[in-house]
């Protein structure tokens, strides 16, 4: 489980480092590091999701 944060919230800071225009790349590496931070986000969210319902 703190695998999984810790590489979403890596994933955050590369792609809010983008927008504030730390670093510049081309567009397909631009929506791979996107679309990468959203499935991870997603991953931990499941996660949360079944610590919850095994706690109940």
């Amino acid at each position: 489980m703190t695998l999984k944060i810790v590489k979403t919230l890596l994933s955050i800071i590369i792609v809010f480092m983008y927008y504030l225009g730390f670093w510049t790349e081309s567009f397909t590496i631009k929506m791979v590091i996107f679309y990468l931070m959203v499935v991870f986000i997603f991953e931990v969210g499941v996660e949360t999701g079944k610590k919850q319902n095994n706690r109940m």
